[in-house]
Order: structure tokens, then sequence, then C-alpha cells
């Protein structure tokens, strides 16, 4: 069977699916470009790795969301393909794309990572509507994102749930860390504290580290907030310092995938105080090391992932329910057992493995 996926960029962890895939169909992977320096992402690219699918980049350089790369056209061509998957429409290149495999009456997938209702203006909502409808089918990852594409006129019948992830069998744990485990991996990377509450993510506004470092202060003294994502901004350097918690929350650069697995593992609690993430893979990236999650209610993957057996889910911009929600878990080695078993007992059926064949047994029936 011959398959052509169309999407945006070589991210890693997508050319490990890809390859995955390639191991059942004949797969073929259209990328815009190569990378997308313009938006803040950039990657070590290895197209070495290409080993199970055969690659098609229409532009060697950065990606242009807004605009439109007509040699696409070229290689999108019916009867060509068994099967063609969408999974970038927010893109013209491929917004061009859908109007034209729908003209020509070429039957197509859409997939999505997740995705958010939002107030929109009619026009804005009718043209969404108009691009997501008429599909042969959709792949989504979640109950709310299977929501998302029927408001967008999806059929309900031929929506398919797949796991998402960046993660192969080999990168989950098979059971938690021990205490001591952890307490030797601490000193390693030179956490003094007892306690480590880990978050992952840009410094931006939308990730809410604003109210976690707000949260800090009602946390007991001997826990130590890590947040890992580049370099920390003045707003949040000022915030933390003004509050006084110097010592008690480090703000660290982006680390490479060794590195920030030992944080990973030396930590006792992950926390993503989003306000809006329309998956959130560190998600599964945490869950897959054993950690207890918090995360609100506009996280995708939370509202997958994540209930009270292995964390908490919470609203948004509520300093005082975070905290709260911190301290019912962080100092109960009980509960923190629990959850770290529930994390990797939910987590374990995400993984690239199964993300290809639920692909797979899609494209056979």
């Amino acid at each position: 069977m011959k398959v052509l996926f169309i999407t945006n960029i070589p991210v890693p962890y997508r050319i490990d699916f890809y390859n995955e895939l390639g191991k059942y169909v004949d797969l073929t992977v259209l990328f815009e470009a190569k990378g997308a320096s313009d938006q803040g992402i950039k990657f070590n690219w290895n197209l070495d790795k290409i080993n199970n699918f055969k690659a098609i980049f229409l532009s060697d350089g950065d990606i242009k969301e807004k605009k439109i790369d007509w040699s696409i056209f070229k290689h999108v061509k019916k009867n060509k393909y068994d099967k063609i998957v969408v999974t970038s429409y927010s893109y013209f290149t491929e917004m061009a794309l859908l109007l034209y495999l729908k003209l020509r009456r070429i039957p197509y997938f859409m997939e999505t990572d997740g995705g958010i209702i939002r107030n929109e203006n009619p026009i804005k909502r009718f043209y969404k509507r108009f691009l997501v409808s008429g599909a042969q089918g959709y792949f989504s990852p979640s109950k709310s994102s299977d929501d998302y594409l029927e408001f967008y006129g999806a059929n309900k019948s031929v929506i398919y749930r797949y796991p998402f992830t960046s993660l192969s069998e080999e990168n989950i744990l098979n059971t938690p860390l021990t205490p001591t485990d952890k307490k030797v991996i601490k000193k390693k990377i030179g956490v003094s504290e007892e306690k480590m509450l880990l978050g992952v993510g840009q410094f931006i506004h939308r990730k809410g580290w604003d109210i976690l470092i707000k949260a800090a202060e009602s946390l007991p003294d001997n826990t130590g907030i890590y947040i890992i994502g580049g370099k920390a901004t003045e707003e949040y350097i000022s915030l933390r310092n003004n509050l006084g918690l110097e010592n008690k929350i480090h703000f660290l650069d982006f680390m490479k995938s060794e590195e920030l697995t030992e944080y990973y593992k030396a930590a006792d609690l992950f926390v993503l105080p989003t306000r809006e993430d329309i998956w959130g893979l560190v998600i599964n990236e945490a869950m897959a090391y054993g950690l207890p999650v918090i995360t609100t209610d506009k996280c995708v993957s939370g509202l997958e992932l994540v209930s009270n057996k292995n964390g908490s889910l919470i609203t948004t911009d509520n300093v005082c329910v975070l905290a709260d929600a911190i301290n019912n878990i962080i100092n109960n080695n009980n509960i923190l057992k629990r959850m770290s078993m529930e994390s990797l007992d939910i987590i374990k059926n995400y993984t690239i493995e199964n993300m290809a064949k639920t692909h797979s047994d899609v494209f056979i029936k």
C-alpha cells in the first residue's frame, strides 16, 4: 500500500514515527521545509535517520507559514497513492492543497495533534469548517480533539483515535525510581533540595510559569523548583527575585536529551501550569519517567492523560489552587509512589510503535 504524508518540518519524533510506519506501508513523506528557525524551532537535524520511508523536501530552508509553495501540487496526483494524509492544515501551502484535493475529488485523511475550540468570527469559523470537513477519515489523539474536529465539520463515524507521542517503548521505565535512586541522581546534577519539582517549556506567557513562581511562596522550604526552557525573561527573573525566591526557583537553559533525562529521573513531581497547549508532549515524557503530573484543563494531553490517579488537573491562572495541588502531593511519599505507578501504567501504550500500528490498522480497513 502506497501512503503519502504531508507535513511541515521533520521534527525528530516524527522521523521516528515515519520510520516505524514505513515497516507497514510503502511510505512517502512530503515536508514543506527542513526547518523553522524564524519561529524559534531549532533542532540538531540528523536526516541520516530517515531509513524506512522516502522523504521529499519542498524547501531546503525554513518553512514559510503564510506563503504557498506551488510545487506541492506536482507531487500529489490522483491514483499515485492509495492513502494521503494532511497534517498541518493551518499552513497556507497545505490549505491550498486541501482545496486542490477537494476540487479534484481525491480522497484524503486529516491528522491533528490536538485542538481547542475558540470563539471566532463567523467567517473564520465557516472557512475552517470548509477546510476540515469532507475528509475520508481523521486521526485524533484525544476526546477533546474529537470534539474539535466534529465542531469544524468532521464526520464522527470516521474519526480514529491514535496514541500521540514522542516515545518509543524503550523510553518508558518499567517501574518508578525509588527515593534512594532519586537522591543519588539529585546529587549528581547538583540539586540540593530534598524534593524536586520540574517544569519544562519555553519562558513565554502561555506556559504559565508566573503562576508557578507565585505558588512557590506557599511551598515547603525543602522543595526546589527547576524550570528548563531556554533563557529566562527579565519578567520571570524579576518576579522570582522580588518574592525572595532566588534559592528556591532555578531557571535552566534548554538541554540535550541525555541531560534532560537526568532531571526527569531526579524529579518528584512535574508541573505544567499552561494557559493553552494544543497537546503538550512534555506530559508524555514526564509520565514515562513515572512522575505524577499537575497541569491545567487547557492542556489537551492533560485532559487525556492526567487525573487524580496520577496527579491533578486544575484551572488556569489560580495560584492558590496550584499551590494546594502541589502540597497535597509533593511531601507524601505514599501518594508519590502510587501516582508514579499510575503514570507508568497509563503511558505504557503511548509509544511510537503503537502509534504506527494504529495508523496501519486504519489504512487497511
